[in-house]
């Protein structure tokens, strides 16, 4: 097996992500991550003290993702946003399950997090005034509610009649509401 010097952290974050993918969170060991590196499990301590500071690791990696890609949506539409959100979430539900439960955070680490929150507040300030950050969470929770539902199969139950479409509509809704409110809040 390789001298630990032949690794680095992105090297082992670069494994860990499609592991996390394949396996989730309970099947990610650094003894498994190591076997998959051809690497001693002493040698991943050198760059991860534990496992949770991987996954925290892992869960920043997820983070600046999702920044990424909701940074690339255009103009101040929530909509797009909100579309970006939902696209991660189904694509990478590992990576979003790790993002969203991930709680052994350092302060470094939540400095990515609170640049999501303020990407999301700054782009609902045209629509939301000074209520912004009531509308951003409001928007993360119906995001959040509706992946849920969809991941616990709720629209595929067949004794049930559940509309399609529902998480579009429900997001015009939002943003028709924001936008009714938007002369009252900023006249």
């Amino acid at each position: 097996m390789p001298y630990p010097a032949k690794t680095n952290a992105e090297q082992i974050l670069a494994a860990a992500v499609p592991m996390l993918e394949q396996v989730g969170q309970a099947g990610l060991s650094l003894r498994a991550l190591a076997a998959e590196l051809k690497l001693t499990p002493n040698a991943l301590y050198r760059y991860f003290p534990s496992r949770e500071a991987l996954l925290a690791a892992v869960a920043v990696q997820a983070a600046e993702w999702l920044l990424t890609d909701l940074q690339g949506a255009t103009g101040d539409d929530p909509a797009e946003l909100a579309r970006r959100y939902l696209h991660f979430a189904r694509t990478r539900p590992a990576l979003y399950d790790l993002y969203m439960t991930c709680d052994s955070l350092n302060a470094e680490q939540l400095r990515v997090y609170g640049q999501l929150w303020e990407l999301v507040v700054a782009r609902l300030l045209p629509l939301a005034g000074p209520f912004s950050p009531q509308a951003a969470m409001t928007l993360w929770g119906y995001l959040h509610g509706m992946v849920g539902l969809e991941r616990s199969g709720v629209y595929d139950d067949p004794s049930h009649d559940k509309p399609r479409g529902t998480t579009t509509f429900g997001l015009e809704v939002l943003v028709a509401g924001l936008r009714s409110l938007n002369p009252v809040i900023c006249p």
